[in-house]
């Protein structure tokens, strides 16, 4: 248990620690090109196109390090063709039912969704929908979840599947990382904070019974892929 302890505070620290020099890099940036700042306070996602593959490098950098050559006991290995579509039907199920009920108690502030442009569509997606899965799957669950779950495997059986303290622990930290950014972008903080929360132990869940960091992102991707078209969708009447 004490190395388990170990091992979450070490994750905690380095995921931290990924996040504040990315937001650093982003800022570094932003000061010496102050157009892309303003666009950045028009439309704070645009900042994820920095922040996202600082984040993903440096994910993948550690991962590397702590794997020691065992790549794949940190989900890098193709699922089987049967998980993947059970897995992945359920995520695009879940991610309607969750993103569709948080917009209905608490809209998404305008300026988080898409621009009504297809140039800014197409890049909101690459970047939002796209990239940002990657990055924050890559670290929260390929590296979070992994370093407690193959440090000491704590899990709840639920009897076909299992919850590990990883699955929940990348959970709850995912979920309080957007604490600030819905604070900054005018969401309800319970809200975005639940169903990222959510979002994250569907993720860890599904890494959980698949062996492979491919699931949860594809899951990710499927999330913001509901936003994506509820963003559009909702474009006009906000407009």
């Amino acid at each position: 248990m004490i190395e388990w302890l170990i091992a979450l505070g070490i994750g905690i620290v380095i995921s931290m620690v990924i996040y504040s020099v990315s937001f650093a890099v982003m800022i570094a940036v932003a000061k010496k090109r102050k157009s892309e700042a303003n666009i950045t306070l028009a439309n704070p996602w645009v900042s994820s196109a920095i922040v996202s593959p600082v984040v993903l490098c440096l994910s993948l950098l550690v991962i590397f390090l702590l794997s020691m050559g065992m790549l794949p006991l940190w989900g890098f290995q193709l699922p089987t063709l049967e998980v993947m579509v059970l897995l992945s039907t359920f995520g695009i199920i879940a991610a309607i039912v969750v993103v569709v009920v948080s917009q209905h108690i608490s809209p998404t502030p305008k300026k988080m969704n898409p621009t009504s442009d297809m140039r800014g569509r197409i890049i909101f997606f690459i970047v939002i929908v796209l990239l940002a899965s990657i990055a924050e799957e890559t670290l929260f669950r390929g590296f979070l979840q992994n370093i407690l779950d193959n440090t000491l495997l704590l899990a709840i059986d639920l009897g076909w599947f299992s919850i590990t303290s990883g699955a929940i622990v990348s959970a709850i930290v995912f979920g309080m990382i957007h604490i600030a950014p819905a604070k900054q972008m005018g969401a309800s903080v319970p809200v975005l904070v639940l169903s990222a929360a959510i979002l994250g132990l569907i993720a860890g869940i599904s890494l959980t019974i698949s062996g492979s960091i491919l699931l949860p992102i594809i899951i990710h991707i499927e999330f913001n892929l509901v936003g994506f078209v509820l963003g559009i969708r909702s474009k006009p009447e906000n407009s």
